[in-house]
């Protein structure tokens, strides 16, 4: 039976770890830097900036400046404030998974045209979600010359806590997603029809991802192994609820965006879709006078 507090399986967990972050951060920005056509639609003028885009631009950002912080802390040979870095990854860290559940509520709030039902429930429990991250950033880091940073204290109950209160949330946005696209089609408006069949997959496995994490960080087996899925778990959500947000705003990237959906149905002939692999997008000659509408969705 592996002893997993001997000096040894931590040195050995610590070194797949350092390898981890690095092979994450280069999956991250290579999906940064093939999803920058989106930013220039914005850039451009193509696309109008609107509040719920808000969420998305800050979970993108703050990952990417997160792992930028990350691969600085643990390459770095020289000494820093590791107090102020630890803290940023701490804050970067945390709200990178508010963001991902935050992006995924919005786009649900979206499938059921902003019903009141919905729309209050969800908020409390975001608030309760940002009000539980936050308090996650709090730690304290020293450095030790030949290893570097070190963190001394971290609050693991409240890593713990957020995890499984993240899935429970993306679980519960993800029944109410699928609930609205299994009402029959006269109750469904037709974006919902036509978009979500393809997207339902982000929202399932955006509400899996944490359960490695949540898992590890209960059994308790050394200060490595309690955190070594947080990572994953947190760009994973980040890169899901990013796609998610960026295929249904491309379904008519010059109508006005209100992010809302409505029960009628307009026709539309086959020929005004033009599809792309799996992904519908509406195709210029869809574009009427008009509102369209849009949906949009720790590591220490």
């Amino acid at each position: 039976m592996v002893n997993w507090m001997s000096p040894e399986e931590i040195q050995k967990d610590a070194g797949v770890f350092l390898k981890m972050q690095h092979a994450l951060a280069g999956v991250y920005f290579w999906e940064f830097v093939i999803s920058l056509d989106f930013e220039w639609s914005y850039i451009t003028g193509k696309k109008k900036l609107n509040w719920p885009m808000i969420p998305y631009f800050g979970g993108r950002y703050m990952t990417f400046f997160t792992f930028v912080g990350l691969l600085i802390s643990l390459d770095i040979t020289t000494e820093v404030n590791c107090q102020a870095l630890y803290t940023f990854l701490a804050f970067g860290g945390q709200t990178m998974i508010a963001f991902a559940s935050l992006n995924l509520a919005i786009r649900a709030m979206a499938i059921w045209g902003q019903s009141k039902y919905v729309v209050w429930p969800l908020a409390l429990i975001s608030a309760g979600h940002w009000a539980i991250v936050l308090q996650g950033v709090v730690l304290e880091a020293s450095w030790v010359p030949g290893q570097g940073c070190v963190a001394t204290a971290t609050k693991s109950s409240v890593l713990s806590m957020t995890f499984v209160y993240t899935i429970c949330f993306d679980s519960i946005v993800f029944l109410l997603s699928a609930w609205k696209l299994a009402m029959p089609k006269h109750h469904r408006s037709q974006l919902v029809d036509l978009m979500f069949r393809d997207g339902l997959g982000y929202f399932l496995l955006a509400s899996i991802v944490n359960i490695p994490a949540a898992v590890f960080i209960s059994l308790k087996l050394n200060p490595v192994m309690d955190i070594i899925f947080n990572l994953p778990a947190a760009m994973l959500s980040t890169i899901l609820a990013s796609r998610a947000v960026r295929r249904l705003s491309n379904f008519s990237p010059t109508s006005p965006s209100i992010y809302m959906t409505t029960t009628q149905k307009a026709p539309l002939a086959s020929n005004e879709i033009a599809s792309t692999g799996n992904i519908a997008f509406a195709s210029s000659r869809s574009r009427q006078p008009g509102v369209h509408v849009q949906v949009s969705s720790v590591f220490h």
